[in-house]
């Protein structure tokens, strides 16, 4: 398997996915990608966009919603499937296990509510061929190689 990265990723953030990816040998390198932020090479239709908390998504859903909208539109046209894989495992000390546990995220500043936020990103899970994962951040790597490897790319 051979992985390419986005290079919109910041370097310091996917040091440790990175290290993941050199510990289970697999390839990779850094390039611009179309949409996402990381595909196996040798099946391009599977494409991970990699969140770092539920606030990062949240604020895609309202205050960036045209930018995800093209980017979800791209994806359509692909024909592709796309896991927002979000690195965020809890909510007040619970495990986050399924995309209706937003629904008790508040954020500490602002006005967005996770009632708000899961309604946009069930809209989305419904209009476009999207799923969602939840990860804690220090097994990241090892889900996008599980994701890459082994999903469902005759889904797509």
């Amino acid at each position: 398997m051979q992985i390419q990265i986005d290079s919109r990723e910041k370097s310091r953030a996917i040091k440790k996915i990175v290290e993941e990816f050199e510990r289970q040998d697999v390839r990779y390198f850094v390039s611009k990608l179309y949409v996402g932020d990381y595909i196996n090479m040798e099946r391009p239709l599977v494409i991970i966009d990699r969140k770092q908390n539920i606030a990062e998504i949240a604020a895609n859903a309202t205050s960036g919603h045209k930018r995800v909208k093209k980017e979800l539109e791209r994806l359509d046209e692909m024909g592709a499937k796309m896991y927002f894989l979000i690195e965020q495992d809890r909510i007040d000390g619970k495990p986050i296990t399924c995309l209706e546990d937003i629904m008790l995220w508040e954020p500490k500043y602002g006005e967005i509510i996770g009632e708000r936020v899961y309604r946009i990103l069930k809209s989305w899970e419904y209009k476009h061929n999207i799923e969602y994962v939840f990860c804690c951040k220090r097994n990241t790597g090892k889900e996008i190689i599980r994701l890459l490897r082994t999903e469902n790319s005759h889904d797509n």
